[in-house]
């Protein structure tokens, strides 16, 4: 009821339901900005759930609401809010604040399929920013730079994804990544010219849902400090390292130029410390070739996949045996613990999980 009286003062703009849906969040606007703040009016967020509970989300900076999102496998939420840099915050389901991952230029809020990592992003008008944290407790996994990308989708698996940038939004270097989520790119791709340009990705084939992946290491500040943002440099010259500098002044003797001097002619030709350079650019690639690590293919990234569900199987087919073993002893007769009872008591659900993982 206290809902319905607030409605006439704003507009609903978007609802966000939780996994159960029992719960939702209310993107409203209001066309006046009371404090001032915006002559566009005022984002809000409602909260309202199937028990008749309402309240509005109290927010700790003043600004526009630019991504609510709430995780797949539990009843928390993700906003990100204010003016630029932006805050990001963790909601439980009671609207209380439980973390804060500080502000920073993000607009997109992306968990993976299994609600155990979580990447807050900078993508369109902004840079190209990711940050990877745990959910399990918050910690940040990785930080670094995806440039240009229009487009963002998480793999089946949880723990691959994909960027784009695509057409219409940027009709130039159209291309795509595939990344795993510390940061490194697995796959590169292209397109050949300007006039050909990329439309749309997405996955072949996705799974409903797979088990959840393993959740890499933290990253260092060492890798943080590795993946800070460079100088700006032109699309058009990202393809190779930037140039370096060198003087183009001759050998000189306390400052001042003396044709036929000593320091001249011991300095080598110009012709000699080319071929140097190339001698020396040569030894490093041949020993860069020796030390190269092949990197893994989708092929590899499946079988992992794989074996994490076989590993999977083989334990609850353990727990299997052992429930068996303890229906035995209550056939002959014993008395069990409540914890054994409870087991043999989970025998259904062991059987239809084993079931769902061998599809």
């Amino acid at each position: 009821k206290q809902w319905y009286q607030r409605r006439v003062a704003i507009t609903a703009g978007d609802i966000k339901f939780n996994k159960s849906g029992k719960c939702a969040i209310i993107i409203a606007s209001n066309d006046v900005d009371k404090t001032g703040a915006s002559y566009y009016g005022q984002t809000l967020l409602y909260f309202i759930s199937i028990r008749g509970e309402s309240n509005q989300i109290v927010l700790k900076k003043n600004g526009p609401v630019y991504s609510v999102e709430w995780n797949p496998q539990r009843d928390e939420f993700i906003v990100l809010y204010g003016f630029m840099p932006c805050k990001g915050t963790l909601f439980n389901v009671k609207c209380d604040p439980i973390h804060e991952f500080g502000e920073n230029h993000y607009n997109e809020i992306l968990f993976n399929p299994q609600g155990n990592m979580v990447g807050l992003c900078g993508f369109g008008n902004l840079r190209g920013k990711i940050k990877f944290y745990d959910t399990e407790n918050n910690k940040l996994l990785s930080d670094f730079v995806a440039a240009d990308a229009t487009f963002f989708e998480w793999a089946p698996c949880g723990d691959v994804f994909i960027t784009g940038t695509l057409s219409p939004r940027l009709r130039q270097d159209n291309e795509f990544k595939l990344w795993d989520v510390s940061g490194k790119i697995l796959h590169h791709y292209q397109v050949p010219t300007d006039e050909t340009q990329l439309w749309q990705l997405m996955w072949i084939n996705p799974a409903t849902l797979l088990p959840p992946p393993v959740v890499p290491r933290p990253a260092t500040s060492k890798e943080i400090a590795a993946g800070k943002p460079q100088a700006y440099r032109p699309p058009g010259s990202r393809q190779g390292p930037a140039a370096a500098t060198r003087s183009l002044l001759p050998n000189v003797q306390g400052g001042v130029y003396k044709p036929g001097s000593d320091a001249q002619r011991n300095q080598p030709s110009r012709q000699a410390q080319k071929n140097q350079r190339k001698r020396e650019n040569r030894a490093k690639q041949i020993e860069d070739e020796k030390n190269a690590v092949p990197e893994p293919t989708m092929q590899d990234l499946q079988s992992t996949i794989v074996d994490e569900r076989e590993k999977k199987v083989r334990n609850l087919k353990k727990k299997l045996h052992q429930i068996e073993k303890l229906k035995g002893q209550v056939a002959q007769g014993k008395t069990l613990e409540k914890n054994q009872m409870d087991k043999i008591a989970s025998e259904n659900d062991l059987i239809e999980e084993i079931k769902r993982l061998e599809l």
